[in-house]
């Protein structure tokens, strides 16, 4: 069965109005590519293993590999992960792709989200209710095993599309890949991408 977020996932032909968030210092926004994907994980192997994080290596891995896959599944509009700046004490194997997702026939996405509310929970992220927000779980089947991974969605109606398209952020965490990740981890990647959220602004 098509899953609710696959019907959204048609995209659109329309450019997307320019958007801002705030990223954590040594974050980096990136054209959705599987070259720049792939130039960037390893890139933070190599900082992962320098730091003695072998741990975070491996779900940075299994992190960029579902990236990969969701790039070919999605209208892709923007990669956010972190780079090779970041502080150790602040790593998190998360990264959040942009997307645009459109409601089947251009009818309006209301009724989509009436259904992420009572399937999955979406509940409004600001007081004006721009952001629908909510968080899933879900399987990744890699060669040798499989991840429990965590995604935190966010969903922000395109203006002058009268609502029948949108953005849709999701922070990807791969929660188990072998050691599963402890609880305050998974709050702390919460957290951030809520701090990250909370900084969202459409460009004038």
């Amino acid at each position: 069965m098509t899953s609710l977020l696959e019907q959204m996932r048609n995209g659109g032909t329309e450019p997307v109005p320019p958007f801002a968030v705030l990223l954590p210092p040594g974050w980096l926004s990136l054209e959705p590519t599987k070259e720049a994907l792939r130039e960037l994980a390893d890139r933070a192997s190599g900082v992962f293993r320098s730091q003695h994080r072998p741990d975070l290596d491996g779900r940075f891995r299994v992190l960029m590999d579902r990236a990969a896959r969701e790039l070919l599944q999605r209208d892709p509009v923007r990669i956010m992960l972190p780079g090779g700046d970041v502080p150790p004490e602040d790593l998190f194997p998360l990264s959040i792709i942009v997307a645009r997702v459109t409601a089947p026939e251009n009818g309006p996405l209301d009724a989509k989200v009436h259904e992420l509310v009572r399937r999955h929970g979406a509940a409004p992220f600001d007081e004006d209710a721009q952001i629908m927000r909510w968080h899933s779980d879900g399987r990744l089947d890699l060669d040798g095993g499989v991840a429990t991974v965590r995604s935190f969605n966010y969903l922000i109606a395109i203006p002058g599309t009268e609502r029948h398209s949108a953005l849709l952020f999701t922070g990807v965490l791969p929660v188990s890949a072998g050691e599963r990740l402890d609880d305050d981890t998974i709050a702390g990647a919460q957290a951030l991408m809520d701090a990250i959220m909370s900084t969202f602004r459409w460009s004038r």
